[in-house]
């Protein structure tokens, strides 16, 4: 009797262990059972890539996502290569950039047009240095809004100078809006603006005293036309040419001495530069 009830018992003890047992199964089923027990869930598919490269990839949980197209990867990694050229030159556009840059080139003052040198009182100064940088917006591929810090130094002849070495500073605010032709290599653009100067004369008091000339701050017009190459997915390099129109200029109280048939009282500037821009 004594075997039977324990038989029996040792049974009732078994059945509830395999009771726990299924019973930790179901509510825990990603860790191990005991007594060697495996992990009855089924592993993660793996995953596996199409022939384009582009096929689904396992994330760290074990789930599927989907991985970029190619074309995304490659803008991916233009994005991530400020210095990668080749294909990251065809930057696609999707919103609005920022755009920032700056130029370095000559200057002339000029009359009557921006190839009138040697006319007014581009007569009686030479050339000289000019810069730019530039901070500004473009809206569409095709139209930007820019600001511009415009500077430029342009010596005066001996003719106008007679008791020591002058030249004209001329700095400047410049607002303009651009309109560019979006081609895949070249881009080149028009623009127009608004813009104050101040055209100011330099050197010592006693060459200045002795001068014809002296400084004078006027409004103008900015109007030009410039060559965009992308050379990167965030950097281009441009080529510019601009005629700095000004409006109601008075560089001289001599109204008599004329240079190409121009007073030297009068006068404009033109520029022409090289320069780098950012776009972000």
């Amino acid at each position: 009797m004594r075997s039977k009830w324990n038989g029996r018992a040792a049974s009732r003890k078994n059945s509830r262990r395999w009771l726990y047992v299924a019973l930790a199964t179901g509510i825990f089923p990603r860790f191990a059972m005991a007594d060697g027990t495996e992990n009855p869930t089924t592993p993660p598919p793996a995953a596996t890539a199409t022939e384009n490269g582009t096929g689904p990839t396992a994330s760290p949980d074990g789930s599927i996502v989907a991985n970029r197209s190619g074309e995304d990867d490659a803008d991916r990694f233009c994005r991530e290569h400020w210095l990668a050229m080749g294909d990251c030159r065809d930057r696609k556009w999707t919103r609005p950039e920022l755009l920032l840059g700056a130029d370095f080139g000559v200057s002339a003052m000029t009359e009557t047009s921006p190839f009138g040198f040697n006319k007014g009182v581009g007569g009686v100064t030479g050339a000289g240095p000019a810069w730019d940088v530039r901070a500004g917006v473009d809206f569409f591929p095709w139209l930007g809004l820019e600001a511009r810090y415009v500077g430029m130094y342009n010596a005066g002849q001996r003719s106008v100078s007679p008791a020591g070495d002058i030249g004209f500073l001329t700095t400047g605010i410049e607002g303009v809006v651009r309109f560019t032709a979006p081609t895949p290599y070249v881009r080149p653009y028009i623009f127009a603006g608004i813009a104050y100067y101040d055209v100011s004369l330099g050197g010592s008091s006693q060459a200045q005293e002795a001068s014809v000339l002296h400084s004078s701050s006027q409004p103008g017009i900015p109007l030009g036309f410039g060559f965009d190459v992308p050379l990167t997915w965030y950097l281009s390099a441009d080529l510019e040419a601009t005629y700095h129109f000004q409006l109601g200029e008075s560089y001289s109280d001599d109204t008599t001495t004329t240079k190409g048939g121009s007073g030297i009282d009068g006068g404009d500037l033109s520029t022409f530069s090289a320069g780098v821009r950012v776009r972000l």
